[in-house]
C-alpha cells in the first residue's frame, strides 16, 4: 500500500467523503467486501478482505 496523488493507468478509483482510493483491478476484487480504517498507532487497517494473493 502506498500514498499517491493520482491513479495509475488501469487503476479503479473509489471515492467516499472526499477521500479517493486508487486500486489495481485485482486488488479491488479482493477488497470488495473489506473495510479500510486508519489509526495513528497502527496506520491503515484492512479487515474482511478475501483470501488470495494480492500485491496491494
Amino acid at each position: 500500500m502506498d500514498i499517491a496523488e493520482s491513479a495509475a493507468r488501469g487503476d479503479e478509483v473509489l471515492e467516499m467523503d472526499g477521500l479517493k482510493v486508487f486500486l489495481e483491478k485485482e486488488a479491488n476484487k479482493q477488497l470488495n467486501s473489506a473495510t479500510i480504517d486508519y489509526s495513528d498507532a497502527r496506520g491503515f487497517v484492512i479487515q474482511g478482505q478475501q483470501q488470495g494473493s494480492c500485491n496491494c
